[in-house]
């Protein structure tokens, strides 16, 4: 989906530039009309705005779900009702779109950088990230590249993927074990992230092991077991720092090792505090800091935060498929100075994870890439 905001004074053109940019499908989600200020305003045009939108597709929203097309066998209450939800997520989304972009400041230089400004909104970048983006361009760009839509947004997808900082996944040692702790939150994602690259490093033939010392919940445990069994590869359950010692004294001619810590609260120092000695046991060469994009930006950066006398070095972002948009994921990167190891976007073991790429990334915010 694709949402424009355009301002000019023949609105015959306008929607002529509409239909060109989004096509004969597109939809006025918003009209506005003023009039100009200052001396001459009695003799100029009046100034028009208008926010559309394309590429999404608009059902007709039948009360009960009663008008269907002969020959169409009418749907199921169950498949009525959830059709009824998509149709309500779509207005949902429209109308969030339309009051963030209606809210927002205007933007002072050419139609094409206010068009680019727009395009950020709807993608949920925030507004102080999208201020400071214009504002490089006003001070990069000359004024006819300010007015090349191609060129402005070639910049922005510059600026966005430099706010980037992206390592090469897990850096293996060769010829020594190479030990991985991922911490975080409950229910991020950490085991189910690191099921995955269980069976990644395993196909690829590596020797690899898994210790984790999520006691907590059983199924975390489980889950583990399960893949670690299906792909051959050794695990351990540790409750104490001094169980870990033993487990990776056993591990110790393996290529990778794999340590899954129990989830704790950013809040609850007492628990971060058993994470420390944890990861004291453990000496790991990386320590991967796992957050969900399902949470909100300033939450996650307070994980980061509060997370950081624990001393983790990469950053693995989960859950993106979850999120309504991914300018969320630019919010929280450009606050939080660690490189990105790996992002997940879904469930599936071992398909849904990819190594962090900022090139990638910059696409799937900006709208230009689909997960």
């Amino acid at each position: 989906m694709q949402i424009r905001r355009y301002v000019g004074a023949d609105e015959k053109e306008l929607l002529r530039k509409i239909r060109a940019d989004l096509g004969s499908d597109a939809v006025i989600l918003h009209s506005s009309y003023a009039k100009r200020s200052g001396l001459l305003a009695f003799f100029a045009r009046p100034r028009i705005e208008i926010v559309a939108g394309g590429g999404f597709k608009i059902v007709k929203d039948y009360p009960n779900g009663e008008a269907v097309p002969a020959g169409v066998a009418k749907p199921s209450a169950a498949a009525a009702e959830t059709l009824q939800k998509e149709i309500g997520e779509i207005k949902r989304l429209i109308a969030e779109t339309q009051t963030m972009v209606s809210c927002r400041s205007g933007v002072e230089g050419p139609q094409e950088l206010s068009e680019e400004y727009t395009s950020l909104a709807t993608t949920r970048v925030s507004e102080g990230l999208a201020q400071k983006m214009m504002g490089r361009l006003r001070s990069s760009l000359s004024a006819e590249a300010l007015r090349d839509r191609a060129r402005i947004r070639a910049a922005v997808r510059g600026f966005v993927k430099d706010m980037i900082r992206c390592t090469d996944g897990i850096a293996l040692k060769p010829g020594r074990c190479t030990r991985v702790a991922f911490i975080g939150p409950t229910g991020v994602g950490k085991t189910t992230t690191i099921a995955k690259l269980v069976s990644i490093y395993a196909h690829r033939g590596r020797e690899v092991a898994v210790i984790t010392n999520d006691t907590y919940r059983i199924a975390a445990a489980e889950q583990i077991k399960r893949v670690a069994q299906l792909v051959g590869v050794p695990i351990r359950v540790c409750q104490r720092p001094q169980e870990i010692e033993q487990a990776l004294k056993e591990f110790s001619n393996r290529d990778l090792v794999l340590v899954d810590t129990a989830g704790r609260s950013q809040k609850n120092s007492a628990r971060l505090d058993d994470l420390k000695e944890v990861l004291a046991a453990t000496k790991p060469d990386e320590t991967h800091l796992v957050v969900s994009m399902t949470t909100q930006p300033e939450t996650v950066v307070d994980v980061a935060e509060r997370f950081s006398t624990c001393g983790y070095d990469r950053l693995v972002v989960t859950k993106l498929d979850e999120a309504i948009k991914l300018g969320v994921v630019l919010e929280v990167l450009s606050r939080i100075q660690t490189e990105l190891s790996f992002v997940t976007t879904g469930q599936e073991i071992p398909r849904d994870i990819e190594v962090a790429d900022s090139s990638r990334l910059a696409s799937l915010i900006l709208g230009e890439e689909t997960l």
